[in-house]
């Protein structure tokens, strides 16, 4: 069975991951360097995913301030939201050190912050997909239409 999933649904799978954890956690804080890690994949994969979707190759990295100065130089409209440009470089660490730095703690305030702003820029990238896929099947009904209308003897 071929899996299908785009890098859009890797980052709203782990934006997912990220909210199950923080709602069941209780007060075992332990947890927040797991959400803070998946909100970090999250941000990368939808960036990777807009640069991929703009034909744009991307090196391997994790780094989200990369990504965005990559879609700066390539002019991708990423519509980034200010939270998230201000804090990319915050959030990029987050990638390896919640997983390798022992006695590091992301605070619980800046995980909550970071996956609202995440999930709202989430939602945006899915309206404005949807959108977009409304008006690519509204163009290609137009032509289908045109070719409707054009006489027999002329086609």
């Amino acid at each position: 069975m071929v899996n299908e999933q785009t890098l859009y649904d890797k980052a709203a799978s782990n934006l997912r991951n990220a909210q199950l954890v923080l709602a069941h956690m209780d007060d075992d804080d332990a947890q927040l360097n797991f959400i803070g890690y998946h909100l970090q994949q999250a941000t990368e994969l939808v960036l990777k995913y807009l640069l991929e979707q703009s034909g744009v190759e991307y090196p391997k990295t994790h780094d989200i301030d990369q990504l965005i100065r990559l879609a700066e130089q390539a002019d991708v409209d990423l519509r980034l939201p200010e939270y998230l440009d201000d804090h990319a470089e915050m959030i990029s660490q987050w990638e390896a050190k919640s997983r390798y730095v022992i006695g590091y703690s992301i605070e619980r305030r800046k995980v909550e912050r970071a996956m609202e702003a995440i999930d709202a820029y989430l939602a945006d990238i899915a309206v404005r997909e949807s959108a977009s896929i409304e008006e690519r099947d509204a163009e290609i009904e137009a032509a289908a239409e045109r070719l409707r209308e054009v006489p027999d003897d002329q086609s």
